[in-house]
């Protein structure tokens, strides 16, 4: 047991120097070894995003490019149902509204031949 305390201050001591042995010097060339790796490890990555930033930008042409299209479509398929509507609507409303007109006609000139009828009868019956 003394052994192992002793061999373990041993050690403890040993190391103890090393660590101090570090300066600001050593520091900073350990951090630009770090940074240079960091920048290799990281060039590959930031490759693939510039990939993925043309080919958005691509993708955002297109769209726009649709966009438009879509647009132009959209208004000719309005016109064209404006068309569509005035073509078989305007006829309709005027069928309907003449036939409104002949049906007052109508109804007028039964109204006529009725009180002639009524009057008729009258004649007839005073007659006989």
């Amino acid at each position: 047991m003394k052994i192992i305390v002793f061999f373990s201050l041993l050690f403890c001591f040993i190391t103890l120097p090393v660590i101090a042995a570090l300066d600001d010097t050593d520091l900073d060339k350990i951090r630009l070894i770090v940074k240079a790796e960091i920048k290799t490890e990281l060039a590959p990555i930031h490759q693939k995003i510039d990939r993925l930033d043309t080919r958005t930008q691509q993708v955002e042409k297109d769209v726009a490019s649709l966009t438009g299209r879509i647009d132009g479509t959209e208004k000719l398929i309005t016109w064209l149902i404006v068309i569509i509507v005035a073509i078989f609507g305007i006829p309709q409303i005027v069928v309907l509204w003449r036939n409104r007109t002949d049906e007052r006609e109508l109804k007028k000139q039964v109204e006529t031949l009725t009180q002639e009828i009524e009057k008729l009868k009258k004649q007839q019956t005073a007659a006989s």
